[in-house]
């Protein structure tokens, strides 16, 4: 029996936001609501304990964590036994191309492809102030006086109601016009990344940060990263509004917030931002295609988004905006080859990470590019490398 009835206060958090929260005791959970809750981790391991690291010690204090599938939850350490985690969810869509990318970079079963993206397609997406909430919320509904808890070892210091304090956080926003960027600033900056402006994009991040920056965690370097990590996914958004294929703008991304969670100072932090966007705009004049169309562009965005989906004259034409026939007659004449033979060797391009990096079966990575079966799949394999699946994995490995 629990000595304090947290099951009370996770109902109220759960019927209020209707995100998933769940009491753990000795790191296994004990109670969620909702009862089936799955993570990633869950598909991939089998494993029902929650897929992420926080520090047991961190007594009364929100944690923002990640795990290393991208999913996010706060967490709160009630004492040694109990803890409370709401997730997981999400502050942006994940992407086909995401899903490919974890499962190249963690080794996951490509059988699992599916079951990941209906699992990420049904995960609750949440906007990062919502998300920074629910830490204040959880804070606020477990902190030990509300829990009736006499005063132990780990002292609590001295706290300012939720309420009372969302208050003074939102009128210390309006006294500073605001701490997270006006929207008219965003929208010139973004402008500023779509026309390489680098000298203007960097004047209007200079006039963005003499706003005071909006306190993302109690730990001020911890506060800065969160801010720049925003502005990092801000950035990503905008060059692929600008025309960059967004895997590559989300491996940038994913590459520049290595970057920032490794750095040890303010100073070091706070730099890189405007290091961060010069490499974006960099990143957005020599990616963005001036010598295709509008419609065939599309097309090529639409296509290296979806390799691994089912892909069909009419829904790319759709995307495009145009006709297919009419789609199928200018892609030639631009891109050199016809559509049917782009896609072939762009899934070809990309399935030779499996080849060599994992001992998948050729017939299972054939099946995710969606080819109609493995000797087909050689064929193609074969056309453009010249050499065959087996061959080319046996080459891209050093002799024992």
């Amino acid at each position: 029996m629990l000595e304090f009835d947290l099951s009370e206060q996770v109902k109220v958090f759960y019927y209020a936001t209707q995100l998933p929260v769940s009491i753990l005791k000795n790191d296994r959970i004990e109670q969620s609501f909702p009862e089936a809750l799955v993570t990633a981790g869950q598909i991939i391991t089998g494993e029902s304990a929650l897929p992420i690291q926080y520090s047991p010690h961190e007594y009364n204090t929100v944690q923002y964590l990640s795990s290393e599938f991208g999913e996010l939850f706060v967490v709160y350490v009630f004492d040694d036994t109990y803890v409370v985690a709401a997730g997981p969810f999400l502050t942006e869509p994940v992407r086909d191309g995401m899903i490919v990318n974890m499962i190249q970079s963690e080794k996951i079963p490509i059988k699992l492809k599916q079951k990941l993206e209906s699992y990420y397609q049904g995960i609750n997406e949440i906007t990062p102030q919502t998300y920074y909430y629910c830490g204040k919320l959880i804070a606020s509904l477990f902190n030990a006086r509300n829990m009736n808890k006499t005063p132990d070892s780990h002292p609590i210091g001295k706290e300012v109601g939720f309420i009372q304090e969302y208050f003074q956080n939102t009128h210390k926003n309006q006294e500073k016009m605001f701490s997270h960027p006006p929207f008219f600033l965003e929208k010139k900056i973004v402008n500023q990344i779509k026309i390489y402006d680098i000298d203007g994009a960097l004047n209007t991040l200079m006039e963005i940060n003499l706003l005071s920056r909006a306190v993302l965690a109690k730990d001020p370097l911890r506060s800065l990263k969160n801010s720049i990590i925003c502005s990092c996914s801000f950035f990503t958004r905008a060059v692929i509004e600008a025309g960059v294929f967004p895997d590559i703008a989300f491996t940038y991304s994913d590459t520049f917030i290595q970057q920032i969670e490794k750095m040890n100072g303010i100073s070091e932090v706070r730099n890189f931002e405007q290091e961060m966007l010069k490499e974006f705009i960099k990143l957005a004049k020599d990616k963005t295609s001036a010598k295709y169309s509008r419609p065939i562009f599309s097309a090529l965005q639409y296509i290296n988004n979806n390799l691994t989906q089912k892909l069909s004259l009419a829904d790319i034409a759709k995307h495009a905006y145009v006709h297919p026939n009419y789609l199928s007659s200018i892609f030639k004449k631009e891109v050199g080859c016809s559509l049917t033979d782009f896609i072939a060797r762009r899934r070809i391009e990309e399935s030779t990470y499996f080849i060599a990096y994992t001992d998948y079966e050729i017939a299972d990575i054939a099946s995710f590019y969606h080819f109609c079966n493995q000797s087909y799949y050689c064929t193609v394999f074969k056309q453009h490398l010249f050499v065959s699946p087996k061959e080319y994995r046996k080459n891209a490995r050093p002799s024992c």
